[in-house]
């Protein structure tokens, strides 16, 4: 077989029949990326309950150490016995 030029060469030339029979068709790639994005929000839903959990945490362990304060302030000027 002659030689092309680099610009004429196709992917038939580069691979077997094999090769060409498992490449992904077009509706193949579009279903394996439609997969992919709805497992990924779902890995993002599932982060970003986690921290509202963490978050709400937080927010309760803040309110109650604020109410402790409170009280040591009040009981250090004598407001309360």
């Amino acid at each position: 077989m002659a030689s092309k030029p680099p610009e004429q060469v196709t992917l038939a030339d580069l691979t077997t029949k094999d090769d060409l029979k498992n490449l992904v068709t077009h509706d193949q790639l579009k279903q394996e990326l439609a997969l992919t994005r709805q497992e990924f929000k779902q890995e993002l839903g599932s982060a970003v309950n986690l921290l509202m959990g963490e978050l709400g945490k937080q927010a309760a362990r803040q309110e109650e150490m604020g109410r402790v304060l409170a009280r040591l302030v009040a009981k250090s000027e004598g407001v309360t016995q």
